[in-house]
């Protein structure tokens, strides 16, 4: 199965708990933001937002923008957005993120806990600065890859394969990032303290994150058992949050 209708079809199924389970997220958005707003006047101007989800991130942006762009590759995800707001300056469409089909006319484009999901997030980054008028600027946040590793160890101590996937190094990301334009990544650290494991995974799951990486097979019943055992000594989720912004050269640069 493709990999974009596999993500879409988890997230969907997890679109009405979406809300519920979607802490880091929140909080996520919540830095992103602070982070646009320093560095913008006070209109973004056009906005693409690539995963909007259930509108978290959005809820803070719309009001300063000219015209949104409110996009996610699930509908009842997009359609839970949408409700939550209202203006004419607001355009919910089904995009597939990794493959943009927009012309160079957004001012700002953002994009919150989305780009590890993609399957070539290097490329997808290409094509979403290609949507960038010129001086337009991207703000991405993921998830770096030391990520989920108290989830990992468990797996080790236990001798299996693990399913969470290979998320994006800091390196990576500025790396990615186009070298055409001023680039800049940070760094951050969110940990929360599930009860157990079975919280953990129903959190994960709740939020539409439950697919392993391609290729992974689902563990024996004894062996993940074991797994949920070892985290259980110390079940905490900490998550490093990677943070790029890119700014697209003005046009009389680019001659």
């Amino acid at each position: 199965m493709n990999r974009s209708l596999t993500v879409s079809k988890a997230f969907s199924r997890a679109a009405e708990k979406y809300d519920h389970h979607s802490l880091i997220q929140r909080f996520v958005a919540q830095q992103l933001t602070h982070k646009i707003f320093k560095r913008e006047g006070p209109s973004l101007g056009n906005v693409l937002e690539i995963g909007c989800g259930t509108g978290i991130l959005s809820q803070f942006l719309i009001a300063r923008s000219d015209n949104y762009v409110l996009s996610d590759i699930s509908y009842p995800l997009l359609r839970k957005a949408r409700l939550k707001f209202r203006g004419d300056h607001i355009f919910p469409l089904i995009v597939d993120g990794e493959n943009p089909c927009f012309t160079a006319s957004f001012d700002v484009i953002v994009s919150n806990l989305v780009l590890h999901w993609f399957q070539d997030p290097k490329k997808a980054l290409g094509r979403l600065a290609a949507c960038l008028k010129p001086g337009g600027r991207l703000y991405v946040s993921t998830l770096g890859n030391n990520s989920l590793h108290e989830w990992r160890t468990a797996h080790a101590l236990c001798e299996a394969s693990c399913g969470v996937l290979d998320f994006i190094s800091f390196g990576q990301l500025k790396d990615w990032l186009p070298l055409s334009g001023i680039r800049h990544v940070e760094e951050d650290w969110i940990t929360t303290t599930p009860s157990n494991a079975l919280e953990f995974l129903r959190n994960i799951k709740g939020m539409g994150g439950g697919l392993p990486h391609p290729g992974h097979h689902p563990l024996p019943y004894k062996t993940f058992k074991k797994i949920m055992d070892a985290y259980d000594k110390n079940p905490q989720v900490s998550c490093q949050i990677l943070y790029g912004m890119y700014r697209k050269p003005e046009k009389m640069r680019e001659e």
